[in-house]
């Protein structure tokens, strides 16, 4: 352990910790919408009925939403990181106000991402398994 890592507080390396296992996930969740997108347009041409392919529609639209958000969530996790690596730079441990209310606000969304996630997946591999 160095040095400069015994000045940092408990609750900052807690923070370093949350964001890095964030942007793990959020990796993982888009690599598996990026499966879930192509597995589906395996199956496009098994769909017989209309009701069907516009069910296969709103889940691609959604993969496409869900692209969308990952990819500006890990842009602004990743920057959160950087705001907390500058923090502890130079044997302090500067975490503000505003990187608490972020933090605490991501911790918020990840967890919605992640019930939106199962709720999805759920629905699309229910869906898949009718064919």
């Amino acid at each position: 352990m160095k040095i400069n890592d015994l000045m940092i507080s408990s609750k900052t390396r807690q923070y370093q910790f949350e964001n890095a296992s964030w942007i793990r996930l959020i990796e993982f969740l888009n690599q598996e919408n990026s499966y879930m997108k192509n597995r589906l347009s395996e199956i496009l041409d098994q769909i017989n009925d209309r009701d069907n392919l516009n069910l296969a529609e709103s889940f691609q639209t959604q993969f496409i939403i869900k692209d969308d958000l990952y990819e500006h969530l890990l842009h602004e996790l990743k920057g959160q990181a950087r705001k907390i690596k500058e923090a502890t730079a130079n044997d302090k441990d500067l975490i503000t106000a505003e990187m608490k209310k972020t933090q605490k606000n991501f911790r918020n969304q990840i967890e919605l991402i992640e019930r939106d996630h199962i709720h999805i997946k759920k629905d699309y591999n229910t869906y898949l398994s009718s064919f």
